[in-house]
């Protein structure tokens, strides 16, 4: 076996590695069989919000046990294969087990990387805003091609695309938009795309072919349920009142018509040292 096929080896028993540690491979196939057993529970759909939330996570470990075992399979296929073809001095047998490999190395990677997105929010469908921002009509071509970009990229990787607003720009490109996207690990995936995003080019709308930097921004919010506990401590809030100091009626100095909420650290203009 090459050696350039023998690192694609180890580099997949390394993502293989990876992937069990994330998925805690001793435990899932236990896991699995509790949660088939939930399913069959006559009184599962009593509360659909639970059942709905039990069923994601049963398809999450579902996929993920699958995952690992296509890959670890398909390692051990080609292996063999290749051991075959050296056996039989097959070298077309060879060659096709060998890209199979390569290909594989670059899907492990990609599994790999994708169990890594187990934050709170991370598997959760996801808003995606666009906004040109100063450079007129560069920036709204650049918040264009970005909503291109982004709009391709979610297509191919299967999830669903729902334009939610957008306006256009006076000359070309958009002002904004605003899209939906649908599917596993949507906002996992997208969550690091917000931000501004910048341009430098030759710009096809200066005859004087002169440079411009053009800047847009990208806004990503996870999609959650109505089911948002949110709890503050007062300990980690700090509340400042303010009355109206000026000529008034009756009330004045004597109600409270301001209220601010910061944290305790935070100290406003004003405030003594």
């Amino acid at each position: 076996m090459r050696a350039e096929i023998q690192n694609s080896v180890a580099d997949i028993e390394k993502s293989l590695e990876l992937l069990a540690q994330r998925l805690n491979w001793e435990t899932a196939e236990y896991r699995l069989e509790e949660f088939n057993a939930r399913v069959e529970d006559p009184d599962l759909w009593n509360d659909p919000e639970a059942a709905q939330k039990l069923m994601r996570e049963r398809q999450n470990l579902l996929d993920a046990i699958g995952v690992y075992k296509g890959i670890k399979q398909d390692l051990a296929d080609n292996i063999e294969l290749i051991e075959l073809g050296e056996m039989e001095d097959d070298q077309e047998v060879i060659t096709d087990a060998e890209e199979a490999l390569k290909a594989l190395k670059v899907t492990a990677a990609e599994k790999e990387l994708e169990a890594l997105l187990d934050g709170e929010a991370d598997s959760n469908d996801t808003f995606l805003e666009i906004n040109s921002g100063a450079g007129g009509t560069e920036s709204c071509d650049w918040a264009s091609m970005l909503a291109r970009m982004y709009v391709r990229w979610a297509e191919k990787k299967g999830y669903k695309v729902e334009l939610q607003s957008e306006s256009a720009g006076e000359e070309a490109g958009i002002k904004s938009a605003s899209y939906k996207i649908t599917g596993h690990n949507a906002y996992g995936w997208l969550k690091s795309e917000s931000g501004v995003h910048r341009l430098v080019r030759i710009s096809p709308y200066d005859s004087a072919a002169k440079r411009h930097t053009s800047f847009s921004s990208v806004w990503v919010y996870p999609v959650v349920d109505d089911n948002i506990d949110i709890e503050v401590n007062p300990a980690d809030i700090r509340i400042d009142t303010y009355r109206s100091s000026g000529a008034g009626g009756q009330h004045v100095n004597t109600t409270d018509s301001a209220v601010r909420i910061s944290p305790p650290s935070h100290r406003h203009r004003g405030d003594q040292l």
